[in-house]
């Protein structure tokens, strides 16, 4: 298997295959089961895409909330705005909301107390995941240890590492690194004090951070 048919089996999120998709889906059944989500359960998906809910039969219980949504897709409901500012969304207005690798791509940590502070606001439950930064492999470049080089390290290899999620998804490079920041547990705490933590393991590792409150 070449390295680019290996990387697309670990972190393709469009491939039902891939070890990434299979650990959304594993992570999602997780979150029905610990929040109780049901048939009434009205679902907020904050940043997120269809793609996760098909054939999961909650497809008529979720909005997606996004920004410059183009492509919608029935039964799914739409939300087109910034998740840092949902000024148009209620408080407590949705049973359950859902981010799944989200709240590192927002910012500083002043966007992502804000991002926090919106979940926390708008639903009644909630469940926050976040790739642990303390993995030691970044997940949206795919490269060891990417995340703690210097940033002229990081732009380099981000421009030229044809392997990485975000490269091969056409995303702008520059304006990724300039806002990725991934969390540690204690900073997701920090950021969610009520909620609970949850750490997803790999091989004994955490590889990612879990906030969820019921």
């Amino acid at each position: 298997m070449s390295i680019k048919e290996l990387i697309k089996q670990y972190s393709d999120n469009s491939c039902n295959s891939s070890f990434s998709y299979l650990l959304r889906k594993k992570r999602l059944d997780l979150c029905v089961k610990i929040l109780d989500v049901n048939a009434f359960t009205n679902i907020l998906d904050v940043g997120g895409t269809e793609h996760i809910w098909i054939g999961t039969g909650f497809e008529s219980n979720v909005t997606i909330l996004n920004v410059n949504i183009v492509k919608k897709v029935i039964p799914f409901k739409y939300v087109n705005c910034n998740a840092c500012n949902m000024e148009s969304l209620e408080d407590k207005s949705y049973d359950l909301v859902f981010s799944n690798s989200v709240i590192e791509h927002v910012g500083d940590i002043k966007h992502q107390k804000m991002f926090a502070n919106e979940i926390v606001r708008v639903g009644k439950k909630c469940w926050v995941q976040t790739p642990n930064k303390y993995f030691p492999i970044e997940p949206h470049f795919i490269f060891p240890l990417f995340q703690f080089m210097p940033k002229n390290v990081q732009r380099y290899i981000g421009m030229n590492w044809k392997y990485s999620h975000l490269k091969r998804n056409g995303e702008n490079i520059i304006d990724e690194l300039q806002r990725l920041r991934l969390l540690t547990k204690v900073e997701l705490q920090m950021l969610f004090p009520e909620f609970t933590i949850y750490e997803e393991k790999y091989y004994g590792m955490t590889k990612s951070l879990i906030a969820y409150y019921k």
